[in-house]
């Protein structure tokens, strides 16, 4: 996951985004206690490696994504609510934690937080029609993102033949 994390702050740097400094193993055991859940190993490696986006400036990268800082992350149900955006179907929800955007909310990004698999959980779509599993972890999420896949936006759905 380390190769991968270099690997995405490189692609940051090459669009003049800041990559802020990690968090603390500190820092990260606070946020997993306050919210009783746990992060999977690779978003933990992330979180200790990079804080997300800056909220200002360039906080997004040229495709439209922003990956959230750590006190930004919050639980579907509490974003969701603040947002207006129904809630996508499923159980659990509220250990699932948004942590990325695309187009300033015209969808989001969602990872399992329970701790139930702690190599990987994973990645849904927030605030689309049909929401969708985007990745099966948060490692298979970035490499996705770093080649642009389409597995990452909402696609149309097909046109209806007359």
């Amino acid at each position: 996951m380390k190769d991968t994390i270099q690997d995405l702050i490189g692609y940051w740097k090459g669009q003049r985004i800041s990559a802020p400094k990690g968090n603390s193993d500190d820092a990260i055991s606070q946020f997993e206690a306050k919210n009783s859940v746990h992060f999977p190993t690779d978003m933990r490696a992330y979180f200790q490696g990079t804080n997300g986006m800056p909220a200002v400036g360039s906080g997004c990268d040229s495709n439209g994504f922003r990956f959230w800082p750590l006190d930004e992350v919050r639980s579907v149900p509490a974003v969701c609510g603040e947002k207006g955006v129904p809630l996508p179907e499923g159980s659990h929800l509220e250990q699932h934690f948004l942590f990325a955007d695309y187009f300033d909310w015209s969808w989001a990004y969602a990872i399992d937080l329970s701790g139930r698999d702690p190599d990987g959980q994973p990645v849904i779509h927030v605030g689309t029609l049909e929401p969708k599993t985007v990745a099966r972890s948060f490692s298979q999420f970035i490499e996705l993102y770093l080649k642009d896949a389409s597995d990452l936006y909402v696609l149309s759905p097909p046109q209806q033949k007359p």
